[in-house]
């Protein structure tokens, strides 16, 4: 079962290029959750989807940080692992951060779609949850009363272990 903290956040795999520039575009990997309404009479209800769509790796108001966990070997292989994890909202509690915890172990277990990488879910997850966010939150970087380049998202690279972007 997740930790309330991981319903604080939603969580994506952002492929992108090695160099960035300021036009640069990548692809977002991701499970999110969507409301529908269906029924007579009409009833809300919430539905999980995949999503696989371009996206700019300009920082965005909903994005906190990004934290590199892989180079990838195989872009084709990747994308088809993570078409086929699972979508699980019949388990209770399971949200995108389970859906990306099996996206990025079966990318592991296959070995072929991802080259250097973390090799560690759980680090990973801690690094991104309970580090790098609430560094960056100590730091005042999301609440407007510290001076950052708006143009960069705060990314932590944990295969060098150090710090791209505040």
């Amino acid at each position: 079962m997740p930790s309330d903290k991981d319903r604080l956040y939603h969580w994506a795999f952002i492929v992108g290029p090695k160099t960035e520039s300021a036009n640069s575009y990548g692809r977002r990997f991701h499970a999110k959750e969507t409301m529908t309404v269906e029924g007579t009479p009409p009833v809300l209800k919430s539905r999980w989807v995949y999503e696989n769509r371009e996206t700019s790796m300009a920082p965005t108001s909903m994005l906190l940080t990004r934290i590199v966990i892989a180079k990838v070997k195989d872009k084709r292989r990747l994308q088809s692992i993570f078409e086929d994890t699972p979508l699980r909202p019949e388990v209770d509690g399971w949200n995108c951060v389970g859906w990306a915890k099996e996206g990025f172990e079966a990318a592991l277990r296959n070995g072929n779609a991802l080259g250097t990488s973390a090799d560690n879910w759980k680090l990973v997850r801690d690094t991104a949850m309970w580090w790098y966010v609430e560094k960056k939150k100590a730091e005042h970087r999301f609440d407007g009363t510290a001076d950052y380049d708006p143009t960069r998202a705060p990314t932590w690279d944990m295969l060098e272990n150090k710090e791209l972007s505040p």
